[in-house]
């Protein structure tokens, strides 16, 4: 049985960090005894978001062991799955070992080699948990707001007695107190998004849920490193409103003004992300990006926001040409969208397609018929990797080729690709003068209908 174990372990952490290396890990074991999935699972916070660390299988015994080796030292999170209930918080770092029982509705720590940290997690769990039974468990203990708010409020009044032990961890205490404001703050606004028979008004809420000082939610990027912060931001402004006698106003409206407010430029760009989220049309979520995407200060969320768009790309005759920017061979960015009242001809191609390159002495036969037609652009976009860019500059001058010349690069499967639904190149789409696509698959240039067709459009 030992031998079992140390080879789960040894998988565990080549899983959790790719190498297995001699550097002290994080070993978490003990007994799930709650039911209700067969894993247990160990996350942390990345950019807003809870990431799988370890799994575990629960053993025939109720048993668990997960190992993992940490980057840094970090409040992580063992559950059954992301949600709020069946998951707790912890204390992660290297050479750290503990050993929990998950009970039927809580979870005890086994022996007293768990960590300063992890204990006094365990004690402030122990303070807010007949809260969150009401609240977070609300299926299980099922209550009305008048047994609610008195218990509620019996615990924010003791919070300021409440003494912890001195760690000296600074980076845990100053984590550890975010955590527990934050924690609070879930536990209380939570509790009026389940379905309750009855709900407070106005004047019935405490004064905690009136005196909410909301933009003190937003001066820094905590919310990210909590799970689900952003929802919890979200879920704050409306109890504020409701609380405060505005739960008619537009929560919506009171959202996107919270934006410019925000001192956290990484906590404004998830938070736009997440009010971009209620768009449900792609012309709505287009005009949404024109006027909040400047908010979008990363990479991811940007890339984010370009999946957004994909979802909802309608890509048919008849429908608004998906908008698109690329730079051209002198490093400028040229759109689509620059070519208003033109008939646009596009290509998609590389230099590494052969069907491509047979395509190009029939492009420019077109090219040179229609060179007089200020109507009709030829706009051809490469799809070639990033890293090729000078292989393509190259072609392009040597074959002396035509028209508008675009480099998508690593761009091009998220913002070129993924919209127009193209699987495979070489791809032509036609889009008429007013904006709208012609053929998504339009003829290709050795074929005897796409110059007729054309002419045709360039006249209307």
């Amino acid at each position: 049985m030992k031998t079992f174990i140390s080879l789960f372990i040894f998988l565990a952490v080549v899983g959790c960090t790719g190498v297995a290396d001699r550097q002290p890990v994080a070993l978490i074991s003990g007994k799930w005894m709650r039911g209700g999935t067969e894993k247990v699972r160990l996350y942390r916070m990345v950019n807003g978001e809870l990431k799988e660390l370890a799994a575990s299988v629960i053993g025939a015994d109720s048993s668990f062991y997960l190992a993992c080796r940490p980057e840094r030292e970090t409040l992580c999170f063992l559950g059954a799955n992301k949600g709020a209930a069946h998951r707790y918080a912890f204390w992660l770092k290297r050479g750290q070992n503990m050993n929990l029982t998950v009970t039927a509705d809580s979870y005890v720590l086994n022996g007293n080699a768990n960590g300063v940290e992890n204990e006094e997690l365990a004690r402030w769990h122990d303070f807010v948990l007949p809260i969150e039974r009401k609240s977070i468990y609300f299926a299980h203990e099922r209550s009305v707001f008048d047994d609610f708010l008195p218990l509620l409020d019996e615990k924010l009044n003791a919070m300021p007695a409440l003494k912890f032990t001195s760690t000296g961890n600074k980076t845990f205490e100053k984590a550890f107190e975010e955590y527990r404001r934050l924690n609070m703050a879930e536990i209380a606004v939570t509790y009026f998004f389940a379905p309750r028979r009855i709900q407070p008004k106005p004047n019935e809420f405490p004064e905690y849920y009136r005196s909410i000082d909301l933009d003190s939610y937003t001066r820094s990027s905590s919310l990210l490193s909590y799970p689900g912060g952003i929802d919890l931001l979200q879920k704050i402004l409306f109890i504020k409103m409701w609380s405060g006698g505005e739960k008619t106003a537009n929560q919506y409206n009171e959202a996107l003004a919270l934006l410019g407010r925000m001192s956290s430029d990484t906590l404004r760009g998830a938070f736009t992300l997440k009010l971009a989220a209620a768009n449900r049309t792609y012309a709505g979520l287009v005009n949404f990006d024109r006027e909040y995407g400047k908010y979008l200060v990363t990479e991811e969320q940007r890339d984010k926001m370009q999946d957004m768009l994909n979802s909802l790309a309608v890509v048919k005759e008849k429908f608004p040409a998906l908008d698109f920017s690329f730079p051209d061979i002198e490093g400028k960015e040229v759109s689509l969208s620059d070519f208003k009242d033109k008939v646009v001809y596009i290509d998609v191609w590389a230099t590494w397609c052969g069907p491509c390159k047979q395509e190009l002495p029939h492009l420019k036969k077109i090219e040179k018929e229609l060179r007089d037609n200020p109507n009709v652009v030829f706009l051809s976009v490469a799809v070639d990797a990033t890293k090729d860019i000078e292989r393509w500059k190259t072609f392009v001058e040597r074959e002396k080729l035509n028209g508008v010349q675009l480099f998508a690069g690593d761009r091009a499967k998220r913002e070129l690709m993924d919209p127009y639904k193209i699987a495979g190149i070489p791809r032509f789409i036609l889009v008429g003068k007013d904006g709208n696509i012609v053929s998504p698959d339009a003829p290709r240039p050795s074929s005897q209908e796409i110059l007729p067709l054309l002419k045709s459009l360039a006249r209307q």
